[in-house]
């Protein structure tokens, strides 16, 4: 059974970068491009959500940019707003192996430590899970989970667990019903409750297998409407996700919409090869296409960045040290990228939403960074910056979509 059985999880979001210049196309929305018609049935099914009870997922996946949810925040509050809240989706249990999460949510654990597999650091010891990383204890180990979603109160919870893992029982009591094997490694337990709940204590049942290996979960409001999910991992690229073991875990979520949000960390490098990045970005997208034929996707490019470069600041025993200072050159990377990623949606038959054009490219950027909107590091972006961006791909989205 997959993750959300008929109720039917597809949008997955997917960011790159764009120029906005390689064609003379007009465009009635700004910096997007979709084949006519090419989003007629998801919004054909997010119109139905709310009056069949039936969640339609959308799934952002990315970097850095979107692990901690800012960029997907204002993509949810906006098409929940005009669809109904099915939940907060997509809760990543990345505090457990010690990296940054959402501000929205949060999960503690007590008990035994956590070993990780992530897309980056992966010896293939435990099976990659849905949200691009799998958490491990030991075996046998007592421990205890404690999933708190203020904002989004949840009446049911999908938990990824591997076969041979406890299920898990939760504080206050829920009915538990055990997932079977569907797709990929994990089996898709389900809690639920009679009524909303903001916070809730998960503990394994002992005795039941002889491993402890998790992947996350998912939360439902228990309504019909949409949910977003985001899934980022830091330092990712599209070589990164193209690996047919990770796709089909996408199809736990029953996409609708895949949002592909990557780019920057493909462009950054005074060594780029475009031919590399082409065949990275089109692996991903026809292991996508056979994994999940039915799921529309959305490309999206990646924002302006910099190359940062610190000169001096050197010292030693017997010498006054020196203040370092730091230099910035721009990316034209990311504008061949950006660039890149639309022409490929254009000559593919999919959506693409020019962030990099939107944002203004590198004259744009100036403003961002004058705003305050840019990180130190000119490659990340602060919170409002984040949000800002999430809010551009929102309007093009509902825009494309006649909300």
């Amino acid at each position: 059974m997959m993750l959300l059985g008929k109720l039917g999880l597809d949008l997955i979001i997917l960011s790159a970068s764009l120029v906005g210049s390689y064609s003379m196309v007009p465009r009635p929305i700004p910096n997007w491009y979709a084949p006519q018609g090419y989003l007629a049935p998801l919004k054909v099914k997010l119109s139905l959500s709310k009056q069949s009870q039936t969640p339609i997922s959308i799934v952002q996946i990315g970097d850095s940019h979107i692990q901690a949810g800012h960029i997907t925040a204002p993509i949810r509050r906006t098409l929940q707003r005009a669809y109904g809240n099915a939940g907060r989706g997509w809760i990543g249990w990345y505090r457990l192996y010690g990296s940054n999460a959402p501000g929205d949510y949060r999960i503690t654990s007590t008990g035994l430590g956590w070993q990780r597999q992530t897309l980056l650091k992966d010896d293939g010891s435990i099976p990659m899970g849905v949200g691009g990383y799998a958490l491990r204890t030991k075996r046998g180990g007592a421990f205890s989970l404690s999933i708190s979603s203020p904002l989004n109160p949840f009446s049911r919870m999908y938990l990824l667990r591997s076969a041979s893992s406890n299920a898990l029982s939760s504080f206050p009591p829920g009915q538990l019903r055990r997932g079977i094997f569907s797709v990929g490694a994990y089996v898709v337990d389900t809690l639920s409750w009679t009524s909303p709940h903001a916070e809730v204590t998960l503990t394994p049942q002992q005795g039941d297998g002889d491993e402890a290996v998790y992947a996350g979960c998912v939360l439902l409001s228990g309504k019909g409407g949409v949910l977003v999910h985001d899934i980022g991992i830091n330092g990712t690229t599209y070589r990164h996700y193209a690996r047919e073991d990770y796709i089909e875990q996408l199809a736990l979520l029953e996409p609708e919409l895949l949002i592909i949000s990557l780019g920057t960390n493909d462009s950054y490098s005074y060594s780029f090869s475009m031919n590399s990045f082409r065949e990275s970005l089109d692996r991903t997208i026809h292991l996508v296409q056979e994994a999940l034929p039915r799921t529309k996707i959305l490309l999206t490019t990646p924002p302006p960045s910099y190359f940062r470069q610190a000169h001096g600041g050197q010292h030693g025993r017997h010498r006054q040290s020196k203040a370092s200072t730091v230099s910035y050159t721009f990316n034209d990377n990311a504008r061949r990228v950006a660039a890149e990623i639309m022409r490929y949606a254009e000559a593919n038959g999919l959506a693409a939403f020019d962030l990099y054009s939107a944002m203004g490219g590198e004259i744009g950027v100036e403003q961002w960074i004058q705003d305050g909107l840019i990180a130190n590091d000119r490659v990340h972006y602060s919170v409002r910056g984040y949000e800002r961006q999430g809010q551009l791909i929102a309007e093009a989205l509902q825009a494309a979509l006649g909300a």
